[in-house]
């Protein structure tokens, strides 16, 4: 697997419990390392490098500057799902609706926030 060009890493509170949120919601978590006792986990969509999450003590030890940053961000993130229609009706029971679907410039978008407050817009994906 090629890494992106860009990898966020989210704090969370609970690495195992934002696993097992987003596998309901359908992705993929694998160990970000070799080492047991470290916690930061990869997440997969679609075979795809989506992003990874680590826990919050362990991110502010590793990055001192963040020590005092809350957990979840202000912005948002985007999924880009084959089916737009099949996959927000499937996680949408599952999911806090943020902003419920909305077509803007010709473009479906779904939005929900996730069980750390941070935001995920859904979107068809697309070629640019």
């Amino acid at each position: 697997m090629k890494s992106p060009v860009i990898a966020p890493c989210l704090g969370v509170p609970d690495t195992q419990a934002a696993c097992d949120y987003y596998e309901r919601l359908g992705f993929t978590a694998l160990p970000g390392t070799d080492d047991s006792d470290d916690d930061l986990r990869i997440l997969l969509f679609d075979g795809a490098f989506a992003f990874m999450v680590y826990r919050d003590q362990h991110l502010r030890g590793w990055l001192p500057v963040l020590k005092d940053t809350p957990v979840g961000a202000f912005g948002m993130f985007y999924l880009a799902v084959e089916d737009f229609e099949a996959y927000v009706e499937r996680i949408r029971p599952l999911v806090s609706v943020t902003k419920d679907v909305l077509t803007h410039h010709g473009q479906k978008l779904f939005y929900f926030t996730d069980l750390n407050g941070y935001v995920v817009g859904v979107t068809q994906r697309q070629t640019w």
